[in-house]
C-alpha cells in the first residue's frame, strides 16, 4: 500500500502550502482575505489560492459529506452510524469493539498515540494530495497538519489579549465557541515572560500586568477561581511587567506574527504577514 508521506513527497514540489496557526478569534481569516482566497470546495479555478480549514471536517452534516470523500469504502456506513471520522476507527479496533477493516487507518495510529494529533490533519492532508489546489492555505487552531505535510510555511498568528476579548466580543451572536475554549487554546501556545521577548519568539509591545488582566477578564466572566486561574497558569505571579512568548517556538520553522490594534480596526492583515504574502 502507498503510504501517505510517499505521496506528498511526490506532490508537494509542484504545490505552495501556508499553515496560519493561532488560536480561535485570533484573526486567521485575514489570510484568506489578502489573496482572496476561497474554501476549496467552491473553489472553480485549480490555480487560486484555496483554503481548508480543519472546520471543514469538523461537525455537520456537509462536513461529514467532505470526510466520507476520503475515507475507505470499507468503513464509510460505521462513521456514518457512529457519528466518527472514518480515520479514527482503529482506535476503537484497539479498545476492542468490532470495527470494519480499515486499510487507512495505519495512516492515523502507526506514528501517534490516541488523542495526540487532531483527526482532522488527516483529511486536511488527503484533500491536499488528491486536489488539484495548487496553492493553498491550511487554517487550524494546531499544527498537526504539519505532521502529514512537508514544507509548509508556518505562520503562527498571535492576538494579544486585550484584542483577542475584542475579537471575542465581535462574534456573531450564534457562534457558539466559548471564551474559556479560546483562553484554553491560548495556555497551549503561549506563556507569560518578566523579559522582554524579541519578535521572533513572542510580543515585545503588549505589556500585562496581574491587575490589568484581572480586569480585563472580569470584563467576560465572573467566575473569579476562573480568572486566578488563567492568569497562574500563563505564568503571572508578581505585580511587575509581563510579556508574552510562544511556546517551544523554532524560530527557523515557524514565523510569528503578532496582530497590532491599528491592523485590527482597519480590518487588514500586518504588515509582516502582507509582504509574506506579497513574496508568493
Amino acid at each position: 500500500m502507498i503510504k501517505l508521506i510517499d505521496l506528498l513527497k511526490e506532490t508537494a514540489e509542484n504545490k505552495i502550502a501556508i499553515l496560519i496557526d493561532g488560536t480561535s478569534s485570533a484573526g486567521k481569516s485575514m489570510a484568506a482575505q489578502i489573496l482572496k482566497a476561497v474554501p476549496f470546495y467552491k473553489a472553480t479555478d485549480p490555480n487560486q489560492w484555496v483554503q481548508i480549514d480543519s472546520d471543514h471536517f469538523g461537525k455537520g452534516a456537509e462536513a461529514e459529506k467532505r470526510r466520507l470523500k476520503h475515507d475507505h469504502p470499507n468503513i464509510k456506513d460505521w462513521s456514518k452510524n457512529n457519528e466518527e471520522p472514518g480515520i479514527v476507527s482503529g482506535l476503537y479496533r484497539k479498545a476492542g469493539e468490532d470495527v470494519p477493516e480499515n486499510p487507512y487507518e495505519k495512516e492515523y495510529l502507526e506514528k501517534y498515540e490516541a488523542g495526540a494529533i487532531d483527526a482532522r490533519a488527516w483529511y486536511m492532508a488527503k484533500e491536499y494530495i488528491n486536489g488539484p489546489w495548487k496553492k493553498v492555505i491550511f487554517d487550524s487552531i494546531n499544527d498537526d497538519i504539519l505532521k502529514y505535510v512537508p514544507n509548509v510555511k508556518h505562520i503562527l498568528l498571535h492576538a494579544p489579549l486585550p484584542i483577542l476579548f475584542s475579537n471575542i466580543g465581535g462574534r456573531p451572536k450564534d457562534d457558539t465557541r466559548k471564551i474559556d475554549m479560546v483562553l484554553d487554546q491560548y495556555l497551549e501556545k503561549y506563556e507569560a515572560t518578566a523579559s522582554k521577548p524579541s519578535e521572533n519568539i513572542g510580543d515585545p509591545n503588549t505589556v500585562l500586568t496581574k491587575s490589568g488582566l484581572e480586569k480585563l477578564l472580569s470584563q467576560h466572566t465572573t467566575d473569579q477561581k476562573y480568572i486566578d486561574d488563567f492568569i497562574k497558569k500563563l505564568g503571572i505571579t508578581g505585580n511587575g511587567n509581563y510579556y508574552i512568548k510562544a511556546k517551544n517556538i523554532d524560530p527557523s520553522k515557524t514565523i510569528i506574527i503578532n496582530v497590532d490594534q491599528e491592523s485590527r480596526n482597519k480590518k487588514i492583515a500586518p504588515a509582516k504577514l502582507q509582504q509574506i504574502f506579497n513574496k508568493k
